[in-house]
């Protein structure tokens, strides 16, 4: 018998043929597999070796051994006419056949899944999960459960549900992943970063295309989802991801543009060089990779350059992304940890220009004011920030972190016009940088550009959809316009990022809502996350003081105490206290402005406008008192200048309030404090009929604040019966809130372990 007929009698060929289909499936199985946990190449590659090597034991099994019904037996101990083979070749045959099928059922379910798709993975995802039930308002622990639980499905609601194109704007969008670090030295982990940031500052540079913030793209390191969902959430319609592995001095680092809908991978490319230089590698593999991304998605070669001089020292920039991810957290806790993280950069490299500017920014945000979260005075800011700015200048005057430094610098010292300007000229070298476009809206807000600042909200969302202070800022006016819903979808997306922020910004929206005890339950979780944050204590406070509970308003923080004092009504204390804060801060217009309230108050009008003028900064409009975004100081000065005879003066002053007054309405902002707004506005013209119509406007809106009434403005319509009707109808309302805040604490304090009411505010509570 011929060697070839032994081998077919055995079935040796057919156990040959069988090994082969199985193993082809079973790679195929295994490549999806392996993907999505995110297994590393070799592991891939040691299983085809080792089925490529059990190719030969198979087929020598087969030939020494055949499966009997007593077992498996050698050839050699099988008496004549007694074989089976047969009987074998016709299970191999099925089995052969049998995995063809699956086989090719399968080629087909990959096909698929491979076809573009117009519909939402994320909708479809949320539908099968389920939503939230009820609608009945949730307190203490209960309702961060139930926010919790929602998380994922708000983000989806929030980021998705306005846009069905990855790009409305007209724009090729990109979003640039972290590279994943293959190498066994987690030291190479700064490395892989570099990679991709430098790859999202060149890339930023195209004016055709959009390329997703780094603070948004950066949120998926680590993250296995699938490329289509992190498009979905980024807004993108092309994702670029890679990896860097070393070996003894050889890097290779491996990139791919992936077509986010239908996920094709439209390019790809292997790169290998020797580690010698690593910023240099830096450089040269983004530009190498931007060059070929532009001739891909052909967008035409006018990119520029926007990177500041890098650091050769690895700890340094360890450090500097370190501190730079923490003070991108906001609330006083990171920020103050994220300063230490780059001080030490500093220390490590002092020649590190952007360590030196983006430590400027966390100095500035620790400022004691209202919109920042920290208790410095300006003195030592000023110092502080100013000189690691003049540091940075000398060794590089033009690059996106220095630009976003001196903007934060001019905010708290209160000059809107350079915030603006200085945003602007950080995001005309990095276009997606988060902190800038977030500081533009700011700035446009202060100059009273309120649609405008509407607009470039959007756009912050839109390329930086993840960002936590872009997303912290932004639900105050969503929820102000009439988007409760969205806004809260917003807020608690930020859960997973940022607990602090999350509790911060669902608050603001309850607040928007006149629901004060929820308000102050989100703002008490912050609380328990960080008590020494001010931008949280100053809320506190507020709410405590709009409930009439002043006691406790008065004791949350000593910082706020002076500002407490004066919504108490206790104006002489206020003014003491607020003396002893300008003495300590004497450039805080917040200070100045608030020291002169609590002075008009009193009936001393002309040291009242002193103050107010040593306060006033740039609007669109001309010139207004420093109020981080109230123009209640203003109306006062108006009046002030009212009693004293200055008539003129006044009527500039109020053409000022007014055209501020009317960017907010345009903007659509709030309806109950917009009326309460032209009620002042009215008052001061002394239009009787339109004050009372607009404040009877602001009531049917639920406006709760019956402190407000006691405005001196409003004397000139105190005594009409609308007037009377409104302030009950506004009282009832606060004697509601006030209730609804004492049951939450005295009754569901959802912090007891942080923060307890006095007892004497608990005495006449009870079910």
């Amino acid at each position: 018998m011929s060697l070839f007929s032994e081998l077919h009698r055995r079935n040796v060929v057919r156990v040959g043929i069988a090994y082969t289909v199985v193993a082809w499936l079973l790679l195929q199985v295994a490549d999806v597999v392996m993907e999505n946990i995110g297994a590393p190449d070799w592991v891939m590659q040691a299983l085809l070796f080792l089925l490529l090597l059990g190719l030969l034991p198979a087929l020598i099994f087969a030939w020494v051994f055949e499966l009997t019904p007593e077992g498996i037996k050698r050839e050699s101990q099988i008496a004549d006419g007694v074989s089976v083979v047969h009987q074998t070749r016709r299970k191999l045959d099925t089995l052969i056949i049998v995995t063809l099928v699956v086989a090719v059922a399968y080629l087909f379910w990959e096909g698929r899944l491979r076809e573009p798709s117009t519909d939402d993975p994320l909708a479809s995802s949320s539908q099968s999960r389920g939503t939230a039930g009820g609608d009945e308002p949730l307190t203490g622990m209960e309702a961060l459960r139930q926010q919790t639980e929602e998380a994922a499905r708000a983000a989806e609601r929030a980021q998705n549900g306005a846009n069905d194109s990855a790009d409305p704007d007209g724009k090729t969008s990109i979003a640039v992943l972290p590279f994943v670090n293959l190498s066994s030295d987690p030291e190479q982990e700064y490395f892989s970063d570099g990679i991709s940031e430098e790859l999202l500052n060149v890339l930023a540079q195209i004016p055709a295309l959009r390329v997703a913030a780094r603070t948004s793209s950066f949120q998926f390191k680590g993250d296995n989802r699938d490329i289509g969902e992190i498009a979905q959430l980024l807004k993108v319609g092309h994702v670029l991801e890679g990896s860097v592995r070393k070996a003894g001095t050889r890097l290779r680092i491996t990139a791919q543009l992936i077509e986010a809908e239908g996920g094709f991978h439209l390019w790809s490319e292997t790169y290998d060089r020797e580690l010698e230089d690593v910023f240099a590698i830096q450089d040269d593999i983004s530009k190498a990779i931007a060059d070929a991304l532009t001739a891909e998605l052909a967008l035409g070669d006018d990119a520029s350059p926007g990177a500041s001089k890098a650091t050769a020292n690895t700890a340094a920039y360890e450090a500097f992304l370190k501190g730079r991810a923490l003070v991108n957290q906001r609330g006083n806790q990171a920020i103050t940890a994220g300063v230490r993280e780059l001080e030490r950069a500093v220390r490590l490299d002092p020649n590190y220009a952007p360590a030196r500017a983006q430590l400027a920014i966390g100095i500035t945000l620790l400022a004691a004011t209202s919109g920042t979260y920290g208790d410095l005075t300006l003195a030592e800011v000023n110092e502080r920030a100013g000189e690691q700015i003049a540091a940075a200048e000398k060794l590089d005057d033009d690059f996106a972190e220095l630009w976003a430094a001196r903007a934060i610098l001019a905010r708290v010292n209160f000059d809107p016009r350079s915030y603006l300007k200085y945003s602007e000229q950080a995001l005309a070298i990095r276009p997606n940088y988060a902190d800038a476009l977030n500081w533009r809206v700011n700035a446009l807000n202060g100059l009273g550009l309120a649609e405008q600042a509407v607009q470039a909200r959007e756009e912050l969302l839109q390329i930086d959809p993840l960002s936590v202070i872009g997303r912290l800022n932004a639900v105050t006016f969503i929820a102000g316009g009439g988007e409760s819903e969205r806004a809260l979808a917003i807020a608690r997306s930020l859960m997973a990022q940022s607990p602090w922020a999350s509790h911060v910004a669902q608050a603001r929206v309850y607040r928007s809502q006149g629901l004060h005890d929820r308000q102050l339950e989100q703002l008490l979780l912050a609380y328990s996350l960080d008590a020494r944050d001010l931008l949280v204590n100053f809320d506190i406070s507020a709410v405590f003081s709009n409930a009439g509970i002043f006691d406790e308003s008065v004791r949350i923080d000593r910082e706020v105490r002076p500002w407490a004092l004066l919504n108490a009504a206790r104006y002489e204390e206020a003014e003491d206290a607020l003396a002893q804060a300008r003495a300590a801060d004497p450039e805080s217009l917040e200070i100045v402005t608030s020291l002169a309230e609590s002075i008009y108050r009193q009936g001393r009008y002309r040291e009242a406008v002193d103050l107010w003028r040593q306060a006033l900064v740039q609007t669109n409009f001309g010139e207004a008192v420093y109020s981080n975004g109230n123009d209640g100081p203003t109306a006062q000065l108006v009046y002030s200048l009212q009693q004293l005879g200055e008539e003129e003066a006044a009527a500039a002053q109020l053409a000022v309030l007014e055209e501020l007054q009317g960017s907010v309405g345009d903007s659509g902002f709030e309806g109950r404090l917009f009326y309460f707004g032209e009620t002042i506005v009215a008052a001061l013209k002394g239009d009787k009929a339109g004050a009372l119509d607009a404040l009877q406007q602001s009531d049917a809106m639920g406006l709760e604040f019956i402190d407000w009434l006691d405005e001196p403005i409003l004397d000139v319509i105190r005594t009409e019966p609308a007037f009377e009707i409104a302030s009950q109808n506004i009282a009832g309302r606060a004697a509601d809130n006030r209730e609804a805040v004492l049951a939450l604490i005295c009754q569901n304090n959802p912090v007891p372990d942080h923060w307890r009411p006095l007892e004497a505010t608990c005495l006449n509570v009870g079910p």
